[in-house]
Order: structure tokens, then sequence, then C-alpha cells
């Protein structure tokens, strides 16, 4: 048997879009809601971003990205939102229900009175940037280098050839 819970509004994306829909419809009055990420941790992409260049607009003041990403999720605990991470959405139906699956509360179904979707976005597939082969080791996405160095702690190389692909508009 599935386990089925009701909120008002279910936030897919814990990164900079999900924290600030989070934040601000807390602040709007929603009371029931629930941030979802299959990551272990909010603040999406933000955490690998260890560059400054965040915040200007928000905060006036220049942050990297993990500190605009603590910003958030203070704001975020402030205001009490709700996080179900390591948690895999795995289908949303068109009646707005949820089939999400973690290890620590197995699989369920949550019905939503309403979905925000802020999943981010994805760098291509090696594939589709025109890199060879089934298995090429030692080829990774610039955004993947970028979390091996700057979350897991881990140099993947020395030496590195960057393939960058122009595209005129």
């Amino acid at each position: 048997m599935i386990r089925k819970t009701k909120i008002d509004l279910a936030i897919i994306g814990s990164g900079p879009a999900g924290l600030a829909a989070a934040v601000e419809a807390k602040r709007l009055g929603l009371k029931d809601l629930v941030v979802f990420d299959r990551d272990e941790k909010p603040g999406g992409i933000l955490r690998q971003c260890i560059h400054a260049g965040f915040g200007l607009e928000k905060f006036q003041e220049e942050l990297t990205g993990p500190e605009y990403a603590h910003r958030y999720l203070k704001m975020a605990e402030t205001v009490g939102v709700d996080f179900s991470l390591n948690t895999t959405v795995l289908e949303m139906d068109k009646d707005r229900v949820l089939t999400v699956v973690s290890e620590k509360a197995g699989l369920r179904q949550v019905e939503c009175g309403s979905i925000i979707l802020a999943m981010g976005c994805r760098e291509r597939p090696r594939g589709a940037i025109g890199i060879p082969g089934t298995r090429p080791a030692g080829i990774f996405t610039a955004g993947h280098a970028q979390r091996l160095i700057n979350i897991e702690g881990y140099m993947p190389g020395r030496a590195v050839v960057v393939l960058a692909q122009a595209t005129l508009a």
C-alpha cells in the first residue's frame, strides 16, 4: 500500500528558483508546502559555484554561490519551509499527484493543490556535444568537473582540454 498525503504546494527543486519560490509562498501566507529535491542538501547548482557574482540584485552585495544559497536557506528556515531531500519525483500526473521515493520515507504519493517546477537546467550529455565512443574515460562536463572539485574535493586530473561549441544567434 502506497502512503498518500496532501499538501497545498509542492516545489520540485531546491536550487535558487525553488528556494525563492518557497520563501515567497511562505511570506504570502501559504502554510502547507514542501520542497522536494533528489540531492542530499538544498541549494542546487549554487553549492558548487564558488566564484563571486551572485547576490548583487537581491542582497546588494557580491556573494559566492554557496553564500547566496546559505542566505536563502536561512530565509527558508526563518519562514518554516519544509524540505524532502534525497527524494526523487518519479511521476506527476494530470491531477497534480506526485509519486515520490526516498530511502527514508519509501514510495509515497502526494496530492498537491499546486506544483512549481524549479528543476534548473542540465548540461548537454557527452553524446550531444559530439564526443565519440560509448565509455570515454576521463571526459567530464564542466559542471561535473566543478562538482568533483568544489563539493567532493577530488581533483579529476592535472592536464585539461576544454571542448566548447559556439553558436551564432
